[in-house]
């Protein structure tokens, strides 16, 4: 009797405790799914450039969402002895294992919007917003021109690689100088603020209360001019070029006078966009007040650093990516163009401690870990692509992957 009773008290115990249990604590680590997020992100971008180089199609996507679900195991175990005449021991053992089960859901980045953004020539204003953002100017130029007043930077890598060498030996030449000088502070870009005119004057008799409210929301505002008429006026953040006052014995400073053909003796040159500059590209020996820039599209970005990707030789021989030759037919390295810049190596295996690595056409492409230029630019891109892409309409999810799968 004293057994039975013995046996009905620890089931009790074990149905008591069973009922009980759950987990202490289920700690959702966040750093792990801005991981998950940073290397997906990191990975497409780099596939995209790598498909570029092949002339493949890119294909953007998009985190839409992320969700987990928890799954819960438990088990209960019972042991004891039972002592005729002495007293009895039971032993209770009671787990609970759960495991968690995260998940990303991608959309597709399309529609018009997108597309047109992405053809579209970048503003000088992004380009200023990105050298305001702390991001070396002359990287920046690099990057994001094909002509700075009319030295050319490889306009045709705005495109799929080139059978033949661009054009780019001057530009390069202009933007190290701009490096060379800006580290001994004889060059450097800064931003004003202007106070710039809108709209032609008007009479006070024609404007209302409600059209000072609505200029004042779209972040504009009226404002007396000399001929005590109004007119709309709005604060804008300009890019200058100044040269200091020691820059004059400089003779790099005067050989980049003269590549950027700089009115002499001025110290301020606004950068501008080109289709708004005084330049004539068929006037060589224009001289010049400003800094006229050129700018690629988003694509042309991507098709510009796409170039950096080292194709495999057989991958070259087979044609699958096109050789790009010089004036002499000889294998063009593109490495003139964008040394210190981007680099993306090729191996047949895996490479370890990568920054990031992509397999394509049984090839892995990657930035390497120690690459500080490379990856620098590879988080310029980054910023320029979100700046510019923006948020654009999404086409329905089309894939759900597990964060670590």
């Amino acid at each position: 009797m004293k057994r039975h009773r013995t046996a009905i008290t620890l089931a009790a115990c074990l149905g008591l405790a069973g009922c009980q249990m759950g987990p202490r604590s289920m700690i959702v680590a966040s750093s792990h799914y801005s991981d998950a997020v940073r290397v997906a992100q990191s990975e497409q971008l780099l596939v995209n450039l790598v498909r570029l180089r092949y002339r493949d199609i890119p294909v953007f996507l998009a985190v839409s969402s992320i969700s987990t679900q928890f799954e819960f195991e438990s088990d209960a175990s019972i042991g004891g002895n039972i002592v005729s005449g002495g007293a009895d021991s039971a032993a209770l053992g009671v787990g609970v294992r759960y495991s968690e089960r995260p998940t990303m859901t991608f959309s597709i980045m399309g529609g018009e919007t997108f597309q047109k953004r992405m053809l579209q020539p970048l503003k000088t204003p992004a380009i200023a917003l990105l050298a305001e953002s702390g991001w070396r100017e002359d990287r920046i130029l690099r990057l994001t021109t094909e002509a700075v007043n009319g030295l050319k930077n490889a306009p045709t890598a705005s495109g799929p690689t080139p059978r033949h060498a661009p054009e780019f030996e001057t530009f390069r030449e202009a933007s190290r100088l701009v490096r060379s000088l800006t580290k001994q502070r004889l060059i450097e870009f800064e931003f004003e603020t202007r106070r710039e005119y809108l709209s032609a004057p008007l009479d006070a008799s024609q404007v209302e209360g409600e059209d000072t409210v609505s200029a004042v929301r779209a972040g504009v505002e009226f404002e007396e001019t000399p001929s005590g008429k109004l007119a709309l006026v709005a604060e804008k953040r300009r890019l200058v070029l100044r040269f200091s006052l020691e820059s004059d014995a400089s003779p790099e400073v005067a050989r980049l006078r003269e590549l950027l053909r700089l009115e002499p003796g001025r110290r301020r040159f606004e950068l501008v966009a080109q289709e708004d500059s005084e330049l004539d590209v068929f006037e060589p020996d224009q001289v010049l007040g400003e800094v006229a820039v050129d700018a690629r599209s988003l694509v042309g970005v991507l098709y510009f650093l796409a170039n950096g990707v080292h194709v495999p030789q057989e991958h070259l021989d087979d044609g699958s990516a096109v050789a790009t030759v010089d004036a002499r037919d000889e294998p063009f390295d593109w490495l003139e163009v964008l040394d210190d810049l981007f680099a993306v190596h090729s191996s047949k295996d895996r490479p370890k401690g990568a920054a990031v690595a992509v397999k394509h056409r049984d090839y892995w492409f990657y930035l390497a870990a120690d690459d500080a230029n490379s990856k620098a630019t590879f988080l310029l891109l980054m910023d320029l692509f979100s700046l510019q892409a923006g948020d654009v309409e999404e086409i329905k999810p089309v894939l759900t992957l597990p964060v670590g799968g």
